[in-house]
């Protein structure tokens, strides 16, 4: 088998035609496997995704399961990709060009090419009524561009729909992303996939779409969520990567000060407490007392003006 397609989905019943419409489109000299994992879902993405299985033989639709959570999802999924390369598209997103997986297989299986591990391209973002929200999420900017390994271990991460990575390394990273509990999978797998290479930006593969709608997990999260998820995922990277524990640490540090003051601001108190006790902790290890002299003037300050 070339190309496992990896496919995540949960309450897409609105998208998953258009996601694996734009997959099996594409025109390819090689065989490959689309496989889904439906998360349990509450609405028709299940049966849909059956009636695309009854029909093309290509499709190995996980068996049904009770919910498992993005993570673990994502694990499962990826557990099964058997293909030399795994191209990624979730159940939300799709593709617009035909040639996609040819173009980015071909370039994967050229000898000089080895020292990639993944490669991707362009991405335009589209609302959840297929309206144009940015026309790229690449073009003009530092993203369009090849990363090295150092750029994918320490966080960049390119779209997930975009992606196309080498399989042999999942079997090292599938017991790591095991231990993750959070929703940044993309970037915890292509962070893992950085200590064996570096990524290729192709220039010459249509965007592809990613879709922002409210029922997506990550965009329908508050702000202060959001970087909670960020801050854990970062946590976990450090733990897991040493050699780059000092670039980790000030990324958490960064994201923690913004936690609290929100966190204040909001009277979330849980996660104030948390937080104040992180941020000061985090500043202690690194030795500025300033800083832990100003976030308590802070903290006063916010609970004295809200």
């Amino acid at each position: 088998m070339k190309l496992s397609v990896f496919v995540v989905t949960y309450n897409h019943e609105k998208y998953i035609h258009q996601c694996l419409d734009s997959i099996l489109m594409q025109k390819v000299n090689f065989d490959y496997e689309i496989v889904i994992g439906e998360d349990s879902g509450t609405d028709k993405t299940l049966s849909i995704c059956e009636e695309y299985a009854r029909e093309y033989p290509q499709i190995r639709l996980l068996p049904k399961t009770n919910r498992l959570g993005i993570a673990g999802n994502w694990k499962r999924v990826l557990s099964e990709c058997r293909g030399k390369y795994v191209a990624m598209c979730e159940g939300d997103d799709y593709w617009c060009d035909p040639l996609k997986l040819q173009k980015q297989v071909d370039f994967l299986e050229g000898d000089i090419n080895e020292d990639f591990v993944l490669c991707f391209h362009d991405v335009m973002l589209k609302d959840g009524d297929d309206n144009l929200i940015e026309e790229s999420k690449t073009e003009g900017g530092i993203a369009n561009a090849d990363r090295s390994s150092y750029d994918l271990i320490t966080g960049y991460h390119p779209s997930t729909q975009t992606v196309m990575f080498r399989q042999k390394y999942l079997c090292k990273i599938l017991p790591v992303m095991g231990k993750y509990k959070y929703n940044n999978n993309d970037a915890v797998l292509f962070s893992l996939l950085g200590q064996y290479g570096a990524g290729k930006f192709i220039p010459n593969v249509g965007k592809s779409v990613w879709r922002i709608h409210n029922g997506s997990a990550w965009s329908s999260a508050s702000d202060i969520n959001k970087r909670i998820n960020i801050y854990n995922t970062y946590t976990f990277l450090q733990r897991v990567n040493k050699e780059y524990e000092g670039h980790f640490f000030k990324i958490r540090l960064s994201y923690a000060s913004k936690i609290l003051p929100d966190a204040v601001k909001d009277r979330k108190f849980a996660i104030s407490v948390k937080y104040y006790f992180i941020v000061c902790w985090l500043y202690l290890k690194s030795k500025d007392f300033k800083s832990i002299w100003n976030i308590q003037k802070g903290v006063v300050y916010n609970i004295i003006h809200k």
